[in-house]
């Protein structure tokens, strides 16, 4: 199981799992049945309008097909339909959010990375690069992570909390998403992993970022502070 370290824009270090091999070979498969079942509708359609011969018909049946997986990540936040079914995401190695200029590049380079050669290029890139990138990857400063089941509906974003519940930390209503996302990710590796200096240091750094953004100073340990901090956002975001 390949990890890739990326140092996040809370800079905090978090581990995330590269996605594999199979797992983006089935996305990809669900990805285009999809968009065979799609070109075969459409056509059919244009067809049974008599527009079979119509250079323009034939056209803006292409459009979609040529833009889905441009259009899915961008809107989608990193994620096409397969992708999303097989819990993969682009990120950017940088750890900032991917920018519609990075998944320009990926999707420029489909064609090559896949179209061109039935996917060979795609394959062979994936399993010698360090953080399993095709071409377009490795030209957006992107890869595919694998992201974590989630089981239980307090894994979610939004939580649902007692109406009565007492924020601990009214400030973490100034949080954003992607601070109570990383929080997430951090307080799983705590909960899951065993304890290291590692695991530690993480926690400290996680909580610290949190505690200067926030403006405010604990004594809780990292552990119950990112719960509390998360449970929190949840509950002051969901009066908004």
């Amino acid at each position: 199981m390949e990890h890739v370290q990326i140092q996040t824009p809370q800079n905090v270090g978090i581990r995330f799992e590269v996605a594999g091999l199979g797992d983006r070979v089935v996305a990809a498969l669900i990805d285009y049945l999809l968009l065979a079942a799609y070109l075969v509708a459409a056509v059919l359609v244009v067809a049974s309008l008599g527009l079979i011969d119509s250079l323009a018909a034939m056209s803006l049946v292409a459009v979609p097909y040529l833009l889905y997986f441009l259009v899915c990540e961008i809107f989608f936040d990193g994620q096409s339909i397969g992708k999303r079914l097989l819990r993969l995401k682009v990120i950017r190695l940088d750890g900032d959010q991917p920018t519609v200029g990075n998944y320009l590049l990926r999707w420029l380079l489909r064609p090559i990375d896949i179209g061109l050669s039935t996917g060979l290029i795609a394959l062979v890139s994936i399993l010698v690069t360090r953080h399993g990138q095709r071409l377009g990857d490795l030209a957006a400063g992107t890869t595919v992570m694998k992201r974590r089941q989630q089981t239980r509906l307090g894994d979610t974003l939004y939580a649902r909390l007692e109406s009565d519940h007492t924020p601990t930390f009214p400030e973490a209503e100034g949080l954003t998403d992607p601070d109570v996302e990383t929080a997430k990710e951090v307080l799983h590796t705590l909960t899951t992993q065993s304890r290291s200096i590692t695991t530690r240091d993480l926690g400290l750094e996680m909580k610290a970022a949190l505690e200067k953004k926030m403006g405010v100073s604990s004594d809780l340990a990292p552990v119950p502070f990112l719960r509390a901090v998360i449970d929190d956002y949840n509950h002051l975001a969901g009066r908004v």
